[in-house]
C-alpha cells in the first residue's frame, strides 16, 4: 500500500499535465461548437474566466490562504501575473480568429517548449536534462507537421506580409503565456500556497466583460442546448486550468509544457468523435510523433520521482534506525 501511495505521488504532476492536454482540448472543441451557436470570442472566453474564478474563490474561502506576501516582490510578480495572463489570453483568441490554425498550433505547442527552457534557467533556476531536450525536438517535429498539413488545408488570402504581422499574436500569446508559467513556479518554489497562485492568476480575468462589449457587442438570448455546451465548456476550461496550477506546483516547468502538446492528438481523437472531423495521414504521423516526444518525457519524469521519493523513504528509514531507543 505505501509502494502505491509512492507511485501515485511520483506521478501526480505528470497526470495533472495530461489532464491540462485533455481540458484544452475538450475545450477548443466545445468553444467551436458554442461559436457555432452564436457565442461570441470574447464572450465565450469571459465565461471561461468566470467558471474559473467561482472554482478559485470556492478553493479560496476553504482554504483561507495568506493572499498578501510579506516579500513585496512575490505580490508584485502575483499581480503582474494576473495582468499578463488576461493578455495572453486575448492575445491566443486573436490568434485563433486571424492567424491560420496550422501556424496557431506550430508556435503555441512548437516554440512554448523553447521558451520554457529558456525563462527556466533563467527565472526558476531549472536547466533541462538530455531526455527533456530529446523529447522537445521530437515533438516539434510532430507539431510541424500538424502545422503544414493544416496551412495546406486552408484557403489563404493574405499577403506574405500580413501573414507575418498577424504571426505576432500567437507569438505574443505564447511568449506571455510562458512568462506566466515560469513565474508561477518560481512562487511556488518560494513557498507561496498553490491556491494564492490561482487567486491572482483568475481575479484579473473580470476585465475581459467590458472588452467583450468593447469589441463584440455580445448577446446573451441562447438555445437551452448552446447554454449546456457553455457550462460544459466552462468547466473543461476550469478544469484544465486548475490542473495546470498543480502541475507546475508539483512537476518541473519543463516537462509540464511539453506534455501540454499532447492536446493536439487528443483534439483530433475528440474531433473525430464530436465534430466528425477525422484528420489527414500527415496529421496523425504528426499527431503521433508528438506524442511519442511526449510520452518518452513523461515516463522519464515519473521515473525519477519513483526514484528521488524511494530514496527519501530509504534516508528516512535510515534516520529512525539511528536514533537512541
Amino acid at each position: 500500500m505505501q509502494h502505491l501511495r509512492i507511485i501515485l505521488k511520483s506521478g501526480l504532476g505528470v497526470l495533472l499535465a495530461i489532464m491540462v492536454a485533455s481540458g484544452d482540448a475538450l475545450t477548443s472543441i466545445l468553444m467551436r461548437l458554442t461559436k457555432l451557436g452564436g457565442v461570441q470570442n470574447f464572450q465565450s472566453i469571459f465565461w471561461n474566466q468566470v467558471a474559473q474564478m467561482i472554482f478559485v474563490l470556492c478553493l479560496t474561502i476553504a482554504v483561507r490562504p495568506k493572499l498578501r506576501r510579506e516579500c513585496w516582490k512575490e505580490t508584485v510578480v502575483l499581480v503582474s501575473g494576473g495582468i499578463l495572463r488576461v493578455a495572453a489570453t486575448v492575445c491566443l483568441c486573436l490568434s485563433y480568429l486571424h492567424v491560420l490554425p496550422g501556424n496557431t498550433w506550430s508556435v503555441v505547442y512548437g516554440l512554448g517548449p523553447v521558451l520554457t527552457i529558456g525563462l527556466a534557467a533563467l527565472i526558476a533556476k531549472e536547466r533541462p536534462n538530455v531526455v527533456q531536450v530529446v523529447g522537445m525536438v521530437i515533438c516539434i517535429c510532430g507539431v510541424t507537421m500538424v502545422g503544414v498539413s493544416m496551412n495546406a488545408k486552408e484557403a489563404n488570402s493574405q499577403t506574405v506580409q500580413q501573414q507575418v504581422l498577424t504571426l505576432l499574436y500567437p507569438l505574443s500569446a505564447t511568449s506571455l503565456l510562458t512568462l506566466c508559467w515560469v513565474l508561477l513556479r518560481w512562487l511556488s518554489q518560494r513557498g507561496v500556497p498553490l491556491v494564492t497562485h490561482m487567486f491572482y492568476y483568475s481575479i484579473s480575468g473580470i476585465l475581459l466583460l467590458p472588452l467583450a462589449y468593447l469589441v463584440e457587442k455580445p448577446g446573451w438570448s441562447f438555445s437551452p442546448g448552446i447554454w449546456g455546451l457553455l457550462v460544459a465548456q466552462t468547466l473543461a476550461y476550469a478544469m484544465q486550468y486548475i490542473s495546470n496550477a498543480a502541475a507546475i506546483h508539483n512537476e518541473t516547468i519543463i516537462t509540464v509544457q511539453i506534455l501540454k502538446v499532447l492536446t493536439i492528438p487528443m483534439a483530433f481523437l475528440m474531433g473525430v468523435f464530436l465534430l466528425k472531423l477525422a484528420p489527414n495521414v500527415l496529421e496523425i504521423c504528426g499527431g503521433a510523433i508528438a506524442t511519442v516526444g511526449a510520452v518518452v518525457v513523461g515516463l522519464w519524469a515519473l521515473r525519477s520521482n519513483l526514484k528521488q521519493k524511494r530514496h527519501e523513504q530509504i534516508k528516512e528509514i535510515l534516520g529512525f534506525s539511528d536514533k537512541p531507543t
